[in-house]
């Protein structure tokens, strides 16, 4: 065998073991042997090289089965940490993960421009952050970025981020010139169903609400990205025929219908255009709260914003059949009174049979679902052992 091929077997055989560590731990060396069908001696090696990383550790001795009890071996929470960050049309969210997904810190920044430079210094801000709360920083094993718009994952490129006005930025290049870290990128919403992917969940279509409508697919446990990685611009199907104008230059999609700053606008014409994001989010606030309180023009404001939303579920569901819709994003806060009203319309738009026993649900990472979904990508290239950039 030659030696470029060994490697590559070493390396699978590596993923492997710690995979099964991750996901059956505690578990004994022989145990893992079993499982695999890796020799001893095999599997005795690698699990040296991973102490060695102090990505595992040992714990406590299992059952015996007639000799010594074996010592059984854990994941080291501690052994490495991600990073996680979304690029958001109104902030940067931030998260720094160890190895047991446990969120250690978390940090967000308000966007005052869409110069991806700004977008950088302030990435490279949390980092910094991030780096000193650890005890030992090069245990930070990379950093992942959820990205508004378009993004081909493959080159790090922002192809389309219709609300930045980007076209064809080369993040991870502009990224690699000023750190350290190996860096993953993808759009934003993939990021937040990766999340939930890494949760349990494959078989399901992840919305994100806000000043920008996404989705994301993830079918038999597998993103789906379209040829052109611009699957899942939930935002841009097209609902009222001649609708308002939609900021990818169309009329009538449903983001120019229920994005929350449309929303907010409808419910008081008189906010100005230069209303920065926190502003935004206190009206949104006010909206739900006026609409709790039975408020007409707030609760139609709502109910259209639902109808709508559901009316989109509803195609989405007919078409791809999934087990559940998980949103994210703004109208989580409202939950109470949108959540009735959209399962509401997908039952009267939906065919009977894919929507019967479909679950629309709030995502469990809430405001963070973006930043730990990119951390999680991390973590996914960790087991598989890959590099997502070696910088070099």
């Amino acid at each position: 065998m030659q030696r470029g091929s060994f490697e590559l077997m070493k390396k699978l055989n590596m993923q492997v073991i710690l995979e099964i560590i991750h996901k059956t731990s505690p578990i004994s060396r022989a145990r893992i042997a079993e499982v695999t069908g890796l020799s001893p001696a095999t599997v005795s090696n690698i699990v040296k090289e991973l102490l060695e990383m102090e990505l595992v550790r040992e714990t406590s001795r299992g059952e015996s089965r007639g000799g010594r009890k074996p010592v059984l071996l854990e994941l080291n929470p501690s052994g490495a940490y991600l990073i996680g960050l979304e690029w958001g049309i109104a902030e940067i969210k931030g998260v720094l993960m160890d190895l047991s997904k446990r969120v250690k810190a978390v940090r967000d920044m308000p966007v005052d421009t869409y110069q991806v430079g700004d977008f950088i210094d302030s990435t490279l801000e949390i980092i910094d952050i991030f780096s000193h709360k650890v005890d030992h920083p090069e245990r930070i094993y990379g950093v992942g970025i959820g990205v508004h718009g378009l993004v081909n994952p493959e080159k790090g490129v922002s192809l389309f981020a219709p609300h930045f006005k980007w076209e064809d930025v080369p993040i991870k290049e502009y990224l690699r010139k000023r750190m350290g870290y190996p860096v993953l990128l993808d759009n934003d919403v993939r990021m937040m169903a990766l999340a939930e992917k890494w949760d349990g969940k494959d078989n399901f279509i992840f919305i994100n609400t806000g000043p920008g409508i996404g989705a994301a697919i993830v079918l038999d446990g597998r993103l789906h990205f379209g040829r052109d990685f611009s699957a899942g611009e939930f935002g841009h199907m097209t609902i009222v025929e001649e609708g308002p104008l939609c900021s990818c230059g169309n009329f009538g999609c449903l983001e120019a219908l229920i994005s929350v700053d449309r929303l907010v606008r409808e419910f008081n014409p008189d906010l100005h255009q230069g209303l920065s994001y926190g502003g935004l989010k206190e009206e949104w606030g006010r909206l739900i709260m006026t609409a709790k309180k039975g408020q007409n023009k707030a609760r139609e404001i709502l109910t259209d914003a639902a109808r709508y939303l559901g009316t989109g579920i509803a195609n989405l569901v007919n078409l791809l059949n999934p087990e559940s819709i998980i949103i994210g994003g703004d109208f989580i806060v409202a939950e109470k009174i949108i959540f009735p009203l959209i399962k509401e319309q997908v039952s009267k738009k939906a065919l009977s049979i894919p929507s019967r026993k479909l679950k629309i649900m709030p995502t469990v990472f809430g405001e963070n679902a973006g930043a730990v979904g990119a951390a999680t990508m991390v973590l996914q290239k960790l087991f598989k052992l890959e590099e997502g950039d070696n910088n070099e």
